[in-house]
């Protein structure tokens, strides 16, 4: 686990970009309980953000393929999301404050209205999501997720543990990187970034030394065609033991630094059980841009397998995040729920993330002080 960055909370956005997004990037868990986020849309839909006037545009219309314009502010439109609605407040045993009387000639504005409606009555934040061509509601609420933290897996240290020790060892990370639907840090764009970085590095640094150069190029080709690609690819491949279970339950190191990681492997057999859910799974771009100016970073970039975090790529992948954390905001973990007329239940959240980041933590640290 790695702190990427920290930048002083100076504030909310400007009234010109109203998503809540705090200064430094990032939604705090807690947000949905103190100030719920003004709602974005998916897709750009951005009548909500724009101002309603009194003789509004009666359309509003996204390309929805190559060959298909829809337009998502239809009285059809308007009737699913209205009976999605009167559903779900019945649901809390409330009245919906949107009599039939309210509707207008224009469903853009009642669309706005009835949004504004379900922000008030509901203490999850709301979106509005593109779901098969048709508007749909969609609650979610952010879990508490630790701020500017990278949860990067390593491989590097199984190299010291004793043989027994590796094999399982690596077999928990094997199925733990498949449950959770992790990548490797290859397939991320940053990777390429701090590849060419360190390639062109020393032609504006003038404080590099050959040593270091040789060092660099000989790193780079390691994980483009060496022992460092071959130990990734490996990863996704066929088991490093079999019986792995009973393995894992019986065998005791001799050293005890080696006990204590197979304890907390032990542990960390709850997270890729039949019933644990993928991390991933709880991805959600609650602030979703069309065309944004900055991307947000991912949660699988995030969470990720890494052969080290002590090598000079991984660090130089690090500052690139870093940088990109001024400019952007991070996905992390939150539940949502799409609602239709027929939803049968009031939104609820556990606390799976919470869980995963305090043992994924606990796991690297001690990696970390003691390999």
């Amino acid at each position: 686990m790695r702190t990427a960055y920290r930048l002083p909370v100076a504030g909310t956005g400007t009234a010109n970009r109203q998503r809540t997004r705090t200064a430094d990037g990032y939604q705090p868990g807690n947000i949905a309980q103190q100030k719920k986020a003004t709602a974005a849309t998916r897709r750009n839909n951005g009548f909500l953000t724009e101002r309603i006037y009194p003789v509004a545009p009666p359309d509003y219309s996204i390309d929805w393929d190559e060959n298909n314009r829809i337009n998502l502010t239809t009285p059809e439109s308007f009737d699913y999301l209205y009976r999605s609605a009167v559903n779900y407040a019945r649901l809390l045993d409330v009245r919906l404050p949107f009599p039939k009387k309210r509707r207008s000639r224009c469903p853009r504005q009642d669309i706005v209205r009835l949004f504004e409606v379900m922000d008030n009555l509901v203490p999850e934040s709301v979106n509005l999501e593109v779901v098969k061509g048709n508007l749909a509601f969609c609650l979610y609420r952010h879990h508490d997720w630790p701020d500017h933290t990278l949860f990067w897996l390593p491989l590097d240290f199984t190299r010291v543990l004793s043989a027994p020790t590796r094999r399982l060892v690596l077999e928990f990370i094997r199925r733990f990187i498949l449950h959770h639907d992790m990548r490797d840090l290859k397939e991320t764009y940053y990777y390429e970034m701090s590849c060419d970085n360190l390639e062109s590095r020393p032609n504006y640094d003038e404080h590099i030394t050959p040593r270091e150069i040789k060092a660099w190029k000989k790193l780079v080709e390691s994980y483009e065609k060496g022992r460092i690609d071959r130990m990734l690819k490996r990863m996704w491949k066929r088991p490093f033991c079999s019986g792995f279970t009973k393995l894992l339950s019986e065998y005791c190191p001799e050293k005890k630094e080696e006990r204590n990681l197979l304890a907390l492997v032990r542990e960390g057999m709850a997270f890729i059980g039949k019933d644990a859910p993928s991390i991933m799974s709880y991805q959600y771009d609650w602030a979703y841009e069309e065309e944004p100016d900055f991307r947000p970073i991912p949660l699988d970039e995030q969470v990720m397998l890494v052969y080290s975090i002590r090598d000079v790529l991984t660090e130089d992948m690090m500052e690139i995040i870093n940088s990109d954390q001024q400019e952007t905001y991070c996905l992390s973990p939150v539940t949502y729920m799409p609602l239709s007329p027929e939803t049968d239940r009031l939104f609820c959240m556990d606390n799976f993330p919470e869980r995963f980041a305090r043992w994924f933590g606990k796991f690297t640290e001690y990696i970390e002080q003691h390999f």
